[in-house]
């Protein structure tokens, strides 16, 4: 986004909804971000309002995204997106995408392993180490994230996004040369 004005930042900071999203859209807003990590995409408006509202730093050409959702696995009691629909939502903004199907506690190894430390980490439902999502996210976290990384996480799936700090044992830096 190339400028906010007054009026649109009054918005998403009071007005912007669910309200339990406001602190990640004013940070997306806020801070150049280059890589977004998600875990649980749930229905995809999340990230599409991000995408909308973020920008990139300047020597970054491309935002990166990664994803790990259960996507058509995840039932028809709740709202979600296919893992077709979410590369459909991605395209659209021009975003890199790496989408790993399945739970948490399978894909968050494979991330860790496969793409690069992220700016930005959304962790929707899996902030409960008593789970075993939860602990495999604790585990990873620390490879997932540099120490500059924004991390926004709830305990519960659509529930409030509060940012949580950066793991001590977060590398320095983001490693922009090591190989995706």
């Amino acid at each position: 986004m190339a400028g906010v004005s007054w009026i649109q930042r009054l918005y998403w900071r009071y007005l912007s909804k669910p309200v339990a999203h406001r602190a990640l859209y004013l940070h997306a807003m806020d801070t150049p971000i280059g890589s977004i990590l998600e875990l649980g995409m749930g229905s995809g408006e999340r990230i599409r309002t991000v995408l909308g509202l973020c920008r990139t730093p300047e020597a970054t050409t491309q935002l990166r995204y990664a994803a790990v959702d259960p996507f058509e696995s995840a039932g028809t009691d709740v709202l979600h997106i296919s893992l077709k629909g979410a590369h459909r939502l991605l395209n659209e903004f021009g975003v890199k995408a790496h989408l790993i199907p399945g739970e948490p506690a399978s894909g968050v190894m494979r991330v860790a392993h496969t793409v690069l430390p992220s700016d930005l980490i959304i962790i929707d439902g899996f902030w409960n180490e008593a789970s075993e999502n939860g602990g495999a996210v604790a585990k990873w976290l620390p490879r997932l994230c540099h120490s500059k990384s924004a991390i926004f996480a709830s305990t519960a799936k659509g529930g409030n996004l509060v940012r949580v700090p950066t793991p001590s044992t977060a590398s320095e830096q983001n490693n922009a040369t090591k190989a995706a």
